[in-house]
């Protein structure tokens, strides 16, 4: 008849203290982590200042400025409001300025606008875009839609606020047709941080006789 012993090996014990030590971290951070992404989901997008003056704008990719004769309208500061838990991380920051609806212009072209700095930071060709609408024989026309895209680092304390500044120029040309009405320009900002897209709207208004467009 045979016996079966069961022996406990003196390391056997040492091995489960183990295994117990290395959870502790993983269990840490899994708890941790959700912290993070509810900061992110308090997180708002909002202009929250204009300027309206004979502003003096600068023409993208060039070297030259127009001074409005008129008293023009431009967004100048987009904030960001965050909740509680600070936030450090890269955005996408995306800029469009449609062109001005109920204008029709069939030929020649307009000047529209476009980021000319962001953060303090001048802008470069690269990171825009200048869209006219075209058309067998006439070609481009009317008014240029418009897009600046980049990465922005972003650092937000828990429950403050971070103010950037943003600066419009004129983008594309113009044929020296005349306006007539006033050209109010939509402008959308879109920002993608932490999983999360965030918009804010605003426009830019030019009355009749500014001269810039």
């Amino acid at each position: 008849m045979s016996h079966h012993v069961s022996v406990s090996t003196p390391h056997s014990r040492r091995a489960v203290v183990r295994g117990v030590a290395w959870s502790v971290p993983v269990i840490a951070a899994a708890v941790a982590a959700p912290a993070a992404a509810a900061s992110v989901n308090t997180l708002g997008l909002a202009f929250t200042a204009s300027s309206t003056s004979l502003l003096s704008l600068r023409v993208l990719d060039g070297a030259s400025a127009l001074t409005a004769q008129s008293l023009v309208t431009v967004p100048t500061i987009l904030t960001f409001t965050n909740g509680p838990g600070a936030i450090t991380d890269n955005a996408l920051v995306t800029v469009s300025v449609s062109r001005p609806a109920g204008i029709n212009l069939p030929v020649g072209r307009a000047r529209g606008f476009g980021v000319y700095s962001f953060n303090g930071s001048a802008t470069t060709a690269a990171q825009r875009t200048t869209t006219y609408q075209s058309a067998p024989l006439l070609g481009q026309y009317g008014f240029p839609s418009t897009t600046w895209s980049n990465n922005v680092p972003v650092t937000i304390a828990g429950n403050g606020t971070l103010n950037l500044p943003i600066v419009f120029g004129l983008a594309g040309t113009s044929t020296g047709v005349s306006i007539s009405l006033l050209a109010s320009f939509l402008v959308t900002v879109t920002v993608v941080i932490g999983g999360r897209t965030l918009t804010a709207i605003s426009s830019i208004s030019v009355p009749v006789g500014a001269g810039i467009l």
